[in-house]
Parts: structure tokens; sequence; C-alpha cells
């Protein structure tokens, strides 16, 4: 029978049963007291002696509980724990103890338990340090690109240029003595800057003038109604002549006078880059006109010029018309709003005989007359340029548009024509309206008659041209019932938007007025030539007329009139 392994702590129980049956002799007590104080020393604190010191102390009365700070400081002490000297042993042989052997000892509320507490941390790295192994790292080949570059710092240099600008304007603000603008400070840097009646006085806009003069990103500036005077105006030609990133420059009723006219073309001569200049309503007399004359010849780079607003009269006219003569570059001219009265607009006429290039030409309300009107007309004759004209409210008559007419059904450039406030008479706006509808060669698109009665007759060729033409556009006056020239007394009146009268009257009204159109239609809708054609043949041919009839009267008249004539409408 194999010998029955035995514990440690069973093996101490036992030993110490067979001292108990035999009485220790002094000396062997003595020597027990004396092993026991060592062990103490020592430390000895696992297995066999550990057993051996607690059965050695006397029982506690009552249990001992561990207080709430030592709780945490509790340690697991296993009995099969060796002291150092047992563990050199090397007889003694060590076995797992179960779960009831196991001592708990109390730890003194001193001890430090950092190590304790940071075991929990070291547990979590080392679960980090595990995820880490795991993850799997593959090299992939990218192509970079400028926009992955970071661009923090050219952004902060930007904004350090962009300080620089602001700063040096406030600083020339501080020494005009001037209140810097906000909106100006706002948008200092944008390609388009607008400043209209800001109230800047000279010294406001040297500040501006001076702080613009080495930007190179604003290409459109307005500070038109400033009245800034010619020390400002002076101001930002200067700026001009240095600037030639302003493409477009408004400095319209700003006061500038003859003597800012005057800094104004000088600086046209240096300037390179500028292309639309605004000098409307500006107080420039003939004075002026010899600056601008001047700017004219020489300059190769402005293609829009508006000097509308202003005072030149005849004289001034002779002068500015002549440099058109000579102009090459210049495609818009607004001359509108000045004194230029007959000898004025001839003068501007001869100008534009000679001139090839001008393409928009405004010359409204000049008091051109007659005389001025029919010289502009004569001028279209020759001139093949010219694709838009403005004269409105020049005191223009019947004669001048028949001129036009003229003009029109020989002239294939003009794309937009505008004679609208003119005494032109219901005739002449039926002369303009007949000449569009019947060449071939005009290429006119737009008709502006503002405020010129017409009648019935202009209507009718109105509509026949939009057929022919779907973008056609024509605006004109008030419809009259019949027209207003001598030759239209005693002539019978047409109300052609009464819609609710019969359809046979209107057809009567609308052959008063001579209109043989709708026998050519209708003798298309007759190959037989028997003067006769089906109700709806002649409904038909009505509906391309543009009579204004009520559809359903009319065919209502027309079936009753053909039930009285075999069923067929009899027009012969």
């Amino acid at each position: 029978m194999e010998d029955e392994e035995v514990s440690p702590l069973q093996t101490l129980s036992g030993t110490q049963t067979e001292h108990s049956d035999a009485e220790p002799s002094p000396k062997e007590e003595q020597e027990a007291i004396q092993e026991e104080d060592t062990l103490v020393d020592n430390g000895a604190t696992g297995g066999a002696d550990v057993a051996a010191i607690a059965t050695s102390r006397p029982e506690s009365k009552g249990p001992r509980m561990p207080t709430l700070q030592s709780r945490a400081a509790l340690a697991r002490t296993p009995s099969h724990v060796m002291s150092p000297r047992q563990a050199d042993d090397s007889e003694v042989v060590q076995h797992p103890e179960p779960e009831s052997q196991v001592l708990i000892t109390e730890v003194q509320p001193d001890v430090d338990v950092s190590e304790e507490e940071s075991e929990e941390p070291a547990s979590d790295e080392q679960s980090l340090r595990d995820f880490i192994g795991q993850i799997t790292i593959e090299t992939v080949e990218t192509k970079t690109a400028d926009e992955d570059f970071d661009t923090d710092l050219e952004n902060e240099d930007d904004d350090e240029e962009e300080d620089k600008v602001r700063g040096y304007y406030h600083t020339v603000c501080h020494q005009l003595n001037v209140v810097p603008v906000s909106y100006f400070l706002r948008h200092i840097n944008d390609p388009v800057i607008t400043m209209r009646y800001h109230g800047l006085d000279p010294a406001s806009t040297m500040a501006i003038a001076l702080a613009l003069k080495d930007n190179i990103t604003v290409e459109r500036l307005d500070l038109g109604g400033n009245w800034m005077s010619p020390e400002g105006g002076m101001a930002i030609c200067r700026l001009l002549e240095e600037n030639d990133y302003i493409t477009e420059m408004g400095l319209a009723e700003n006061k500038l006078g003859n003597a800012g006219a005057e800094y104004v073309c000088r600086m046209l001569l240096a300037n390179g880059g500028l292309r639309k200049l605004n000098l409307m309503g500006n107080e420039f007399d003939d004075k002026a006109a010899q600056f601008f004359a001047e700017a004219l010849e020489n300059n190769k780079y402005l293609r829009e010029l508006d000097l509308s607003h202003n005072r030149f009269t005849e004289i001034g006219a002779d002068i500015i018309g002549q440099a058109l003569g000579v102009n090459e570059n210049l495609d818009v001219l607004d001359l509108s709003w000045n004194m230029l009265r007959h000898n004025g607009g001839a003068a501007i006429a001869r100008g534009l005989k000679e001139n090839v290039r001008l393409k928009v030409l405004n010359l409204s309300w000049n008091g051109l007359g007659q005389e001025g009107g029919a010289a502009v007309a004569d001028a279209l004759m020759v001139n093949q340029a010219l694709t838009e004209l403005d004269l409105t409210g020049n005191r223009l008559s019947l004669d001048t548009a028949k001129r036009m007419a003229k003009v029109l059904a020989g002239n294939d450039t003009i794309k937009i024509l505008k004679m609208g406030d003119n005494l032109l008479t219901s005739a002449g706006a039926i002369a303009l309206m007949t000449a569009v509808n019947s060449s071939d060669s005009c290429e006119l698109e737009e008709l502006d008659l503002t405020d010129v009665e017409v009648e019935y007759e202009f209507l009718r060729v109105a509509e026949d041209t939009k057929m022919k033409r779907p973008n056609f556009v024509v605006k004109h006056g008030p419809v009259m019932r019949a027209g207003n020239t001598l030759d239209d007394l005693g002539k019978p009146g047409i109300d052609p938007f009464k819609k609710k009268k019969e359809p046979v009257v209107i057809l009567n009204e609308h052959i008063v007025v001579n209109d043989l159109r709708l026998v050519d239609i209708l003798q298309r809708y007759d190959p037989s030539g028997a003067f006769s054609v089906t109700p709806e043949d002649f409904l038909t041919a009505l509906e391309e007329l543009a009579v204004p009839f009520d559809k359903e009267k009319l065919k209502e008249a027309v079936y009753r009139q053909a039930a009285n004539q075999s069923g067929r409408i009899y027009f012969g």
C-alpha cells in the first residue's frame, strides 16, 4: 500500500500532538523558545513555520475586521509559499494547496500599496501592446500634389501682407488727419470696390489713392458721387498713372471741373490699362473738350468713355467730333444730356462718317432738331461699324423718321435704334416699321419708339415683322383710333382692342386702312382662282393676318355667311 501524501500542515499538526503526549524537559522548552524568537526576527511568513507561529499565539477573543483603509491592502498568502530558508532545501516537495488552506493575513496600514495599484495600469498597457502588435502595416505608394502640402505659412504671409496694406492706410489717414473708411478697409483687396456717395473729401480720396498705389488685386473702382473736387481727382489720376491693374474707373458726379478734366486727360496719355472711364456729371465745358480731344487722338487703350450730363455745346462738339474721326480704339461714347444742338449734332455726324471703330453712340437729349437728326441719318449711310444709336428726346420730326427708314433699308450693321420721345407722328412710326419689315438686308433687333403714338396699321406691320423675326423687339407709345397727320384728317377711326365688337365690323374697319394683304392671303387658299374659300381656310387666313377677333363670334359669323353662299366665302 502506497504511503498517503501528507501536507506540511498535517505534519505540523501531528508533530504537535506527539509533543503534547510527553512532557518536555526544561532544556527543550528553553530551546523551543529561542527557536521561535529566531523565526520571528527573521520574518518567516510562509509554509509550516507560519502555521507553527499561528498556533503558538493565543487565540483572539473576537473577530478581527480590517478597517476601510487596510481592506484594500489585504494580501492572499498561500500556505505553500516557502521561506528563503526552506526554498534552499531540495528535499521539500511543493504541492498546490486548495482554496480552504489559503491564509489571509492583514497588512499594516503603513504598507506601501503603490505596486498593487500599478498592477491594473500595467495590465492595460500590456493589452494595448498586444493590440498594436496585431495591426498589419502595409506600404502604399502615393503621388503627392501641391494641394497636399500645408499652406498655413502661405496664408500667414497673405494675412501679413494684407495687414501691411491696412496698416499703411491707417498711417496715411493719421498723417492726413482723416478718419479711415471702414468699408474700404473691409474690401481693400477685393477685385471690385464700389464706394458711391460715401462723402469722400479730397483728403480722404488722397488716402485711398495712396493705399492703392501698389495694389494688384483691384480691377474695378467706383468712387462716383463723392464731390472730391479737382484735388481729389488729381490724387486718383496720379494713382492711375502708376497702377495699370485697374481696368474700370468710375468718377461720375465728383465736381472735377475743367481742372480735373486736364488731370484726367494727362493720365489717359500715360495709362495703358484703363478700359472704361465714367466721367458723367462733372461740369466739363468747351474748355475741357480740347483736353479730351487730345486724349482721344493719342490713347490706344480706352474702350468706353462716358461724358454725359456735362456742359458741352456746339463748340465742344466740333472739337470732339474731329477727334472722333481719327480715333480707332473707342467702342462706346456717351454724349447724352449735353447742349450740342443742331450744329453740334452735325459736327458729331461728320466725325461718325470717318470713324471705323465706334460701336455704340448715345446722343439722346441734346436738342439736335431736324437738321442734326438728318446729319446723323446721312452719316449712317456711310458708316458701317455702328451697331447701336440712341437719338431719344432730340425734337426729331417725320422727315427724320423717313430718312432713317431709308437708312434701315440699306444698313446691315445697326442692331438697336432708339428714337423715342420725338415728334415722329404715327406716319413716321409706320415708315420705320415698314422699312424693317420689307428689307431683307436690315438686321435691326430692337426698335424703341417710347411715347410715340401709333395706330392700327403700325400694329399690323409689327405683327408681320415678328412672324418673320421671332426675336424682334418693338416699343411704342399709346395706340390711337386714327393717325395724327394731316393725311389722317377725316379718316375713320379703328379700335383694334375692342374685343366685344362684332367680327364683321372689325373686318370692315380692317379693310378701311386699305389692307390688301388679306386678299393676298386668301388667294393662297384659292388655287382655282374662283375667289372663294372654305370657312376653315377663311378663319386660317384671318389668324395669319393677326386681326384681333373674338374667335367664337368670328367662327359663328363665318359659318352663317357660308351657309348663305353655298357653304363657301366669296372675296372677289
